[in-house]
């Protein structure tokens, strides 16, 4: 089960799992996102870095032993998804 807080100012979106220390739990939403937008996951660096194409968001999905999974939302997006939430 995933745990998914809202965007914090640096736009990113930090998703908690049963278990953060592993990327297994990364894999699964990563490969679920894709299948979502019917897209092509691509590496966009060598530090588990991904985007999907056809993602309208363009998220970038990362996976470290840090942080676990998060997921950077790009401007323009975050001013959409903000826009949206005063009307929610």
């Amino acid at each position: 089960m995933y745990e998914v807080r809202w965007p914090n100012k640096e736009r990113w979106i930090f998703i908690f799992c049963d278990y953060p220390g592993e990327p297994d739990e990364f894999v699964v939403l990563l490969k679920a996102y894709r299948d979502m937008v019917h897209g092509k996951i691509r590496a966009i660096s060598d530090s588990m870095q991904y985007k999907v194409d056809n993602d309208e968001l363009g998220l970038i999905f990362q996976w470290d032993d840090c942080f676990g999974i998060t997921v950077i939302v790009p401007k323009s997006t975050c001013r959409f998804v903000n826009h949206i939430g005063h009307y929610y």
